[in-house]
């Protein structure tokens, strides 16, 4: 006899969207963390409002935190260009993960998840029938199927040999701070602001206004930053945030013992996202790599392959086929927006001026930042957008189309 029907590991967005989505469909399921709620989270914290329109219930779990809803989104280039979108109604919600990640944990355990804490798995064992966790502590749990969902250093895909580690290549060091605004504030608190190819090692930067606190930070990739570092990250983060302030951007100083460093995958999903053995541990999240590599968000991707693996563990009845039946629905659901956003990545990071034309297009033909905000807020489909933006330009579509055979993301 299972202790549970699913075992879900990790309690940030992808793991309580999967238990919620378990619960819902009458499944017994534990959703287990290391840590006690609620507990910091480094995260820059922004959400394409487009998750609201999937997830229509998240506006009540989104009333009882505070959320900033932003309209206007500034795109800088390295050159000073600047493009600045707008919107009649939201297009980003800027939340503390702090709050946000509590507040579905609450609404997992109302739609009938159980919550496990100080569970920190050391251990995991697969068999025919089943999967074991084990718990520094000594305790033990098993289930049919694990949902892991345990972020960007997943103790559960290195223990199956799954993922030992993300290429360097592949994964963004991300220097941020969230900081009270009594202390450092954005001067523009309704703007979503950000640069790319930021600095020396041609990254980003942003500045994400909360109501009662700004995150601020600036990343590249891990291997740019091995590289060429020359500081510590601390001190890149501290002259970027001085640069703001003397630009009237920000006013305040920058505090350290808010400053967060943290990684982020940034190479495209795990392309076998479960364990191909047994079929019984599905990856989602940060652990499968569910991140749009151009943008680095996360959390809207997070939530949707949560609720995908849910799903595919009730249709394969907590079994061997649930892996299979995974992968099937994330690659139909998310396989192509996320591909896409890995070539555009290389795309534009590839060279400093390929931003400055990107920007500068964006800047004499309005309908394609109409489109692009549109897309965040959930009024136009990712596909639809695509169409668009691959019709107005068949030159374009014809660059793509090569990057893409080239790397193999078509398969």
């Amino acid at each position: 006899m299972f202790d549970a029907d699913v075992l879900v590991a990790g309690a940030g967005p992808a793991g309580c969207l999967a238990a919620r989505a378990l619960a819902l469909g009458g499944a017994r399921v534990l959703l287990i963390d290391k840590a006690r709620f609620p507990r910091n989270k480094p995260c820059g914290g922004g959400i394409s409002a487009r998750a609201v329109v999937r997830f229509p219930w998240l506006s009540d779990v989104l009333s009882k935190i505070e959320v900033n809803a932003v309209s206007d989104l500034h795109l800088r280039a390295p050159d000073g260009q600047a493009l600045d979108m707008s919107s009649a109604q939201p297009s980003v919600l800027l939340i503390r993960r702090l709050e946000f990640d509590e507040a579905l944990l609450k609404e997992a355990i109302r739609c009938g998840a159980e919550h496990v804490d100080r569970f920190e798995v050391t251990q995991v064992d697969t068999h025919k029938g089943g999967v074991v966790l084990r718990a520094r502590d000594g305790r033990r749990l098993t289930a049919g199927v694990v949902v892991a969902a345990d972020g960007v250093h997943s103790v559960i895909a290195r223990r199956l040999g799954v993922n030992q580690a993300w290429k360097r290549s592949a994964v963004a060091l991300d220097m941020m701070e969230e900081t009270p605004s009594s202390t450092l504030r954005a001067t523009m608190p309704g703007t979503l602001w950000v640069s790319y190819g930021h600095g020396d090692m041609g990254g980003y930067a942003y500045i994400f206004p909360k109501l009662r606190h700004v995150n601020v930070g600036i990343g590249c990739f891990l291997s740019d930053f091995q590289r060429q570092r020359t500081q510590h990250p601390y001190e890149l983060q501290l002259r970027f945030v001085n640069e703001l302030v003397a630009a009237g951007m920000l006013s305040g100083n920058s505090d350290r013992s808010h400053f967060t460093p943290f990684l982020v995958p940034v190479g495209g999903p795990l392309r076998r996202a479960h364990h191909r053995e047994s079929g019984r541990v599905l990856f989602v999240g940060d652990a499968g790599g569910f991140v749009n590599a151009f943008t680095a968000e996360g959390i809207y991707y997070a939530m949707v392959s949560g609720e995908l693996a849910a799903t595919a563990a009730l249709e394969g009845d907590f079994s061997a086929r649930s892996g299979r039946l995974f992968d099937r629905l994330w690659k139909k659901q998310l396989g192509r927006e996320l591909s896409d956003s890995v070539i555009v990545q290389k795309f534009l990071f590839r060279d400093k001026r390929t931003i400055n034309g990107v920007v500068s297009a964006g800047r004499s033909l309005p309908w394609l930042s109409t489109l692009i905000v549109d897309y965040a807020a959930g009024r136009s489909s990712y596909t639809q957008a695509r169409r668009r933006v691959l019709m107005a330009s068949p030159r374009t579509a014809l660059r793509l189309g090569w990057m893409l055979l080239q790397h193999g993301l078509f398969a």
